[in-house]
């Protein structure tokens, strides 16, 4: 699936000692990967529009209670913030179905939350929506908690 040379994108925010991060550089037969940070967040989504991949998937840091299962997020919202991302779209929000398998120690969630890891959710199901991609789109929340090398093993498997 994910690991077919050319077909998946996988990216993971490039913050301070982020776990995401970490877990991207420990993922095996990956070729894409990509450390996206606040100010190239436009450049990779021309990344994704010009390169096409079948499936793009998204790492962040999750850092709130419930730590104990890697979260496979299910919707994304129309909010950055305490603002609309995109004013003039009467959305508010939008579900998706991920591509991961659900593994042992993962659960589905439904909570992006309203900073980095909603907002390039929501751009990217705005360009699949609008069929500028036509991309599977997955977003995992990795707990701040978990040992790197345990939630590189739980991703391979729901990957792979």
């Amino acid at each position: 699936m994910i690991g077919e040379k050319g077909k998946s994108r996988i990216y993971a925010f490039g913050f301070t000692n982020n776990i995401s991060a970490r877990v991207l550089y420990g993922l095996k037969r990956v070729s894409h990967c990509y450390i996206v940070w606040p100010n190239n967040i436009n450049q990779y989504l021309n990344i994704l529009i010009y390169d096409k991949p079948e499936y793009v998937l998204g790492l962040g840091e999750y850092s709130g209670i419930d730590q104990e299962a890697v979260r496979i997020e299910t919707v994304a919202k129309n909010q950055f913030r305490n603002d609309p991302i995109e004013p003039d779209v009467f959305l508010k929000e939008v579900c998706f179905t991920p591509f991961v398998k659900q593994v042992n120690g993962t659960k589905l969630v439904s909570g992006l939350g309203n900073s980095w890891c909603n907002f390039i959710s929501w751009k990217i199901l705005r360009l699949i929506s609008n069929n500028k991609l036509s991309s599977r789109y997955s977003f995992l929340h990795v707990p701040r908690s978990f040992r790197t090398r345990n939630a590189v093993e739980i991703i391979e498997e729901m990957i792979f």
